[in-house]
């Protein structure tokens, strides 16, 4: 993978568009159906966060593990607290809610429905990654076998009983697992010995995975057993997608975007409902809200990456 920056930054793009997005084009039209399906598949911006973090989990070696979840929490964990008081006094929760946020009881309880919940998600890959990769390499067929099964079982069992909140991130385990054998095995590396067939699998990939999707979304699929199972079946578009912009080359605005991805995350999922309600109250245009929330959302959190930034301080200060 060459430039994982510029993934970053669409997939933070995907993800304020599918939560903040309002249509511009007129309801009731086919056109109207395509924009809000667009704005729907936002939702795999998440599952190539996954991808990515395995995909690096796999990619780099762990000497000493603790030191390394240690690193992960300053560097992630603390920001979600940090954006947890923040939204604490924002929504004047009780302080009963913000320690169940903290402590990560809310996203076991509420899954998706929890506060920034893809943060504690993005905490249990980097617990539980480099245990697996641990177990993968002593035991290469029979560790990824016992996974799968084991993720099946538990997803079934859990559709059945009706327990649906945390699917939103099991169902994401195929993908987390993709990303790390697309690091172990060196597809991206294998495919981009011959360019043609990059392309070609790229966006028979992607068109294959739209299309598909598009009949999923159309046709309301839903398993009684297997519940949430459209993340998988999603899989097709989220490969042929990082195939794609892995092509774009990194600049300066890209690796930028890159890397104030988490609070992009969190600025747009605190403030971005109630800066979109005030901004509909004041103007018109449906696309001109959508930009400047976009643009409004990127400067708060990069105001708040350069607060968490300790270099960006010292140049300041200097």
């Amino acid at each position: 993978m060459k430039n994982k920056k510029v993934i970053m930054s669409f997939s933070a793009l995907m993800i304020i568009i599918f939560h903040l997005w309002i249509n511009i084009t007129k309801p009731n039209t086919n056109i109207y159906l395509i924009e809000t399906y667009l704005r729907y598949i936002g939702y795999i911006g998440v599952d190539i966060f996954f991808f990515l973090s395995a995909y690096s989990l796999a990619s780099n070696e762990i000497d000493n593990y603790l030191n390394f979840i240690y690193k992960r929490f300053k560097k992630i964990y603390l920001k979600f607290i940090i954006f947890g008081v923040i939204a604490f006094f924002f929504n004047k929760w009780s302080f009963l809610k913000l320690l169940k946020i903290i402590f990560g009881i809310e996203f076991l309880t509420k899954g998706g429905g929890s506060f920034l919940w893809f943060i504690p998600a993005i905490m249990i890959i980097y617990i539980l990654l480099p245990l697996y990769k641990k177990l993968d390499n002593k035991y290469k067929i029979i560790t990824p076998i016992i996974t799968i099964i084991t993720y099946l079982i538990l997803v079934i069992t859990l559709s059945i009983n009706k327990k649906t909140t945390l699917l939103i991130f099991i169902n994401r385990i195929p993908i987390i697992l993709l990303g790390y054998y697309f690091s172990k095995l060196k597809i991206f590396e294998k495919l981009q010995k011959n360019n043609l067939l990059y392309y070609c699998v790229a966006l028979c990939l992607t068109i294959f995975g739209l299309f598909f999707n598009y009949y999923l979304y159309l046709n309301h699929f839903y398993l009684s057993y297997f519940q949430d199972i459209f993340y998988v079946l999603s899989i097709p578009l989220i490969i042929g997608v990082i195939l794609l912009l892995d092509k774009i080359k990194v600049n300066k605005l890209f690796n930028y975007l890159g890397s104030i991805t988490l609070e992009v995350y969190a600025i747009q999922m605190i403030f971005g409902y109630y800066l979109t309600g005030k901004l509909v109250k004041i103007i018109s245009n449906s696309f001109l809200i959508n930009i400047i929330s976009i643009v409004i959302v990127i400067l708060i959190a990069s105001f708040f990456n350069l607060i968490f930034n300790q270099k960006n301080i010292k140049k300041l200060l200097s």
